[in-house]
């Protein structure tokens, strides 16, 4: 039965339209409540709306009685709006409605105007889903002293022929369980399974047993099935004019020196040879052939030797014009310790200890930190592993082992390729845990080139799907956290084109709107502690490092899904302690500080996406090679109640391997508690301790916990000098 003609047989039996509400929509115990939309069905013509342009009543519904039709036309935009009133001031609504157009590219536009917090409207179809009637809704907050809010339905005006349709606008108080899909349609997917890095033990396979009998992480194939058989779950792949296979890639990547067993029980039908083997990186690594009528358990081994093996996948096959099948149970694929992945849990685990690194033992841990290999931000080549590098350098005339991270411009002309690119490349390093609120500060010097973007943010991406409450929550499925520092830029404005490192980018997203919608664009001059205009490139160029700081508080809220705040977050940007933005959350509804755990990112990057004539908004890269430095970075956790510690959509994409970090170097030897750096520990040292005592001074915070404090006395009292 189709689903036109099953709602119509529901409509029928129930007597209406309301059942078919409450079965497509949600619970019915919920979505029972008054819809505040007058006529949102179109039973009464149009009566309750005010029209702009050509719009009509037609029979033709999503619901077998009337919906209204909107023919937009060159210069000519098709609009109905509606006034909502005797609504609560900071109250939380959602709308909803059918909808459905002849071309993607006009879009029904569903939206919320004159009274809202924020201004929102739902404006997009897949070019797939053309012609349909769709479920689009969304949340909305009035604004502090209002009671109404203007709704609108509109078709935007086209040079094509395109026909926009709506039936059944709703408008509830307050937030509403997510619908389903319509009977007869697939579930909607849910969000992704994380892989996250395995304990020794754990399967490196998912579905093993054939549990799921839809394949799971499995790809089934030609004649590929799961089947019971005396009460197992079994892989069955029948032999045909074609080969029958089911394979399942394995992300987890195998460290050198290693040996795994793969163990499964198999059987084939008489005359029939199949087999199983695991590959990785396109190259054959172990098979094993089979034809035992009867159950067996057979093994293959897999021996890693001095490399790693990426891209691993194990394949089960039946190959083409056998009599009969193959019959696969009871797989096994263990973890035995070293395996790499980028994510460690899903969810991310709460991280409440400091975190701090200053690259002191001459290497970037990859139990601790990420290499990227991504590239965005328009016209570039990404950021490169290769161009992330240990090298000694001084800091206030302190040896120390900085993070070198590089980038080469329009002039370089090395042997480097990256994502087909030799210029435009940087490099990207990040956390590989994730953290909330707290206090972010990175000891470092820019790269001194125009062209290239030394940026320090917090960052985490969502990307919600329809089975996922969120996705009905904006009009935009994603979500962003971000909050940057970012070096050089304009002012913007009268200002735009003039690029200057006496300029920084505060930027900071808050994670509650779809897309980017909801973000405080900072741009700051910066200045010394004299109050002078402070040169970063000028200072990078003379080897001098700054502390660049976040403070990001997330706030508390009532219980109440984050509409009342009752502590109001702030993000706070600071360069060597001296403020230079600030950003206050709302106090109700939706504002721009962030609430979600992200990991931490450094980098030096391309923004060449074309900005005031030049190639991005930091200047033209006329160069060959520039870097940033990083001295040390620590994250001290606040532990704030907003904060929410949630999956990415793909935390696993295009990071490096640890065998592709950069080359450890010797540690420096240097004198732990040698706070005046005279060879010595000794009292003047002490003296210098003590006037640092229960702050978070760097020099003497020698354990790097934030705090100097009696474990920071420990330490300089264990290598006090006796002459």
């Amino acid at each position: 039965m189709s689903s036109k003609k099953y709602f119509n047989h529901v409509t029928r039996r129930a007597g209406g339209i309301a059942p078919i509400l409450a079965l497509v929509t949600a619970s019915s115990a919920v979505q029972a409540q008054q819809n505040l939309i007058e006529n949102g069905s179109f039973t009464a013509g149009l009566e309750g709306w005010t029209i702009t342009g050509p719009v009509f009543i037609q029979s033709d519904a999503w619901d077998d009685s009337s919906s209204v039709r909107l023919q937009p036309q060159s210069g000519q935009t098709a609009e109905l709006s509606q006034w909502v009133t005797g609504l609560e001031p900071r109250g939380r609504y959602t709308i909803a409605a059918r909808v459905r157009t002849s071309d993607h590219l006009s879009p029904p536009i569903l939206g919320i105007r004159n009274g809202a917090q924020i201004a929102k409207a739902h404006g997009w179809v897949a070019i797939d889903d053309e012609g349909r009637w769709l479920e689009r809704r969304f949340e909305v907050h009035v604004e502090d002293g209002a009671t109404s809010l203007e709704v609108y339905l509109q078709g935007w005006q086209t040079e094509q022929p395109a026909t926009v349709e709506f039936d059944a606008v709703r408008l509830w108080e307050g937030r509403q369980l997510p619908p389903t899909s319509d009977p007869g349609d697939p579930e909607w997917p849910e969000a992704p399974v994380i892989t996250v890095a395995p304990d020794t033990g754990d399967s490196l396979l998912r579905n093993p047993g054939f549990d799921d009998a839809s394949g799971g992480a499995w790809a089934l194939g030609i004649n590929a099935s799961i089947v019971e058989v005396d009460t197992e779950p079994t892989m069955r792949l029948l032999s045909s004019a074609d080969t029958s296979r089911a394979s399942q890639p394995i992300e987890i990547a195998l460290p050198p020196q290693g040996e795994w067993t793969i163990s499964l029980e198999v059987r084939t039908d008489p005359d029939v040879v199949a087999s199983a083997y695991f590959t990785g990186s396109d190259e054959f690594l172990v098979t094993r052939s089979f034809g035992n009528t009867e159950w067996e358990t057979i093994e293959l081994t897999v021996s890693s030797g001095d490399r790693w093996i990426r891209n691993g996948k194990l394949t089960l096959e039946n190959w083409k014009n056998q009599p009969g099948s193959a019959w696969y149970r009871n797989l096994s694929f263990k973890a035995i310790g070293g395996e790499w992945m980028p994510t460690l849990a899903s969810p991310p685990r709460i991280q409440s200890e400091v975190f701090y690194d200053d690259f002191s033992d001459g290497t970037l841990d990859p139990e601790r930190w990420l290499v990227s290999e991504k590239a965005w931000g328009g016209d570039n080549g990404g950021v490169a592993p290769s161009n992330v590098q240990l090298v000694e350098d001084f800091d206030d005339g302190e040896p120390i082992i900085a993070l070198r991270l590089e980038a080469h411009g329009d002039l370089y002309s090395g042997d480097l390729e990256h994502n087909g690119r030799s210029t435009r490349v940087g490099a990207a390093i990040a956390t590989r845990t994730y953290h909330a609120s707290g206090r972010y500060e990175v000891r470092a010097r820019v790269a001194p080139e125009y062209g290239t973007c030394t940026a320090f943010w917090p960052f985490h991406y969502i990307d919600h799907r329809m089975g996922e409450a969120e996705y009905w929550h904006e009009p935009n499925p994603r979500r962003n956290t971000e909050i940057d520092w970012e070096f050089p830029t304009d002012l913007a404005g009268a200002d735009t084109g003039n690029f200057s490192f006496t300029k920084a980018r505060t930027n900071s997203w808050g994670g509650q709107f779809g897309g980017e919608g909801g973000e405080h664009k900072g741009r700051k001059l910066l200045t010394d502690e004299t109050g002078l205009s402070m040169d970063l490139a000028q200072e990078a160029l003379d080897g001098r490092y700054h502390t660049f700081t976040i403070e990001w508080r997330s706030g508390n809220d009532l219980g109440d899904e984050a509409i009342n705040r009752s502590e109001v977050g702030s993000v706070r940007w600071f360069i060597d302690g001296r403020l230079v933005d600030e950003l206050d959350d709302v106090e109700f509804g939706q504002g721009n500080v962030p609430f979600r755990a992200a990991r931490f990112w450094l980098g030096t990057w391309f923004p060449a996406a074309g900005y005031a004539g030049d190639v991005g908004w930091t200047g033209n890269p006329d160069f060959d090679t520039t870097a940033a430095h990083i001295a040390w970075v620590r994250i001290t956790p606040f532990e704030q109640g907003r904060d929410r510690w949630v999956d990415e959509t793909v935390p696993n994409l295009a990071w490096a391997k640890p065998d592709d970090y950069p080359v450890a170097i010797d540690p420096i030897d240097s004198l732990v508690g040698d706070l005046n750096h005279d060879g010595l520990v000794n009292g003047a040292d002490l003296s210098m301790l003590l006037g640092s005592w229960s702050t978070s001074d760097a020099e003497s915070d020698l354990d790097g916990s934030g705090l100097v404090d009696g474990a920071d006395l420990s330490r300089l009292l264990a290598n006090w000098s006796t002459e």
